[in-house]
């Protein structure tokens, strides 16, 4: 059974650094398999805006509707799918969850966070763009973000408590543990 995997959490978490560290431990224990399909919310978005279809600064819904119809693909042709994306609202977060509905796949929802204040600021004022012409948020942007918690997420976890690598092991616990 395929599984869909969404980590989300506000900017400056560590959502990327995670997901990167699952797919190489992925990689690792299983070289034989094909990987999870990474859709990372933000390379949408960057592309949209860069074809015009999305101006700057616009409600992202596009770039979540665009990587859920990519998502049933690959869901659908027997693939894990490791999402990254803020995941801000119930609104984007049950689009998720009817994705791997619809298809009979798991879901596995993980909240990232950085209970660390001072942690947090200095990811998002040091932390550099891998995506061309993406401009990350500031720590202002940040902290006023339109984000709602997310207490029904299947697994809650603290960067500043847990490294990165301790993070995707986690991950990938919960995943293998509805197998």
């Amino acid at each position: 059974m395929a599984t869909l995997t969404v980590v989300g959490g506000l900017p400056a978490v560590g959502k990327t650094t995670v997901c990167r560290k699952i797919l190489r431990l992925r990689a690792e224990a299983r070289p034989q398999s094909r990987p999870p399909t990474w859709l990372r919310i933000d390379s949408i978005e960057q592309a949209l805006r860069d074809s015009g279809e999305m101006l700057p600064g616009m409600p992202a819904g596009a770039g979540y509707y665009a990587a859920a119809a990519v998502a049933r693909d690959v869901l659908a042709s027997g693939g894990d799918v490791l999402v990254e994306c803020v995941n801000p609202l119930p609104l984007t977060r049950s689009l998720w969850e009817e994705t791997a509905s619809d298809l009979g796949a798991r879901y596995l929802a993980v909240e990232l966070t950085c209970s660390d204040t001072a942690e947090h600021r200095r990811r998002a004022q040091q932390r550099v763009s891998d995506i061309k012409g993406l401009e990350l948020p500031d720590w202002r942007a940040v902290q006023h973000r339109d984000y709602a918690p997310w207490p029904e997420a299947d697994l809650r976890l603290d960067t500043a408590r847990l490294t990165a690598l301790e993070a995707a092991r986690a991950v990938i616990r919960a995943g293998s543990a509805g197998s």
